[in-house]
């Protein structure tokens, strides 16, 4: 129970890190996606890059406490808050033309 619990924890860490890098751009990188004829739809990874920053912190600081073993569901609360944010289209743009 308390495994899920801290994965749980994690996923909304992880979840609410790529929402607030998706809507403030505090890198301003962008991933060209396509253009249409009504505008240009591209993707803002600036979420996705201090997630997956924040992912690599915690697993040093496992490795650095030894609880390895815990890793594993980490890497397990990333990929789902990645995948609800992709879900939900953060971090797409589209700019009119």
């Amino acid at each position: 129970m308390k495994k899920f619990l801290f994965t749980l924890l994690q996923f909304f860490l992880f979840l609410i890190v790529f929402v607030v890098g998706s809507f403030l751009h505090p890198l301003n990188i962008h991933w060209h996606n396509s253009v249409t004829a009504t505008g240009a739809r591209y993707f803002v990874a600036d979420g996705l890059l201090l997630s997956l920053g924040l992912l690599i912190l915690i697993v040093i600081a496992q490795a650095i406490r030894k609880r390895l073993c815990n890793t594993t569901w980490t890497v397990i609360a990333f990929v789902l808050a990645v995948a609800v944010a992709y879900a939900m289209k953060l971090g797409f743009i589209t700019r009119e033309l």
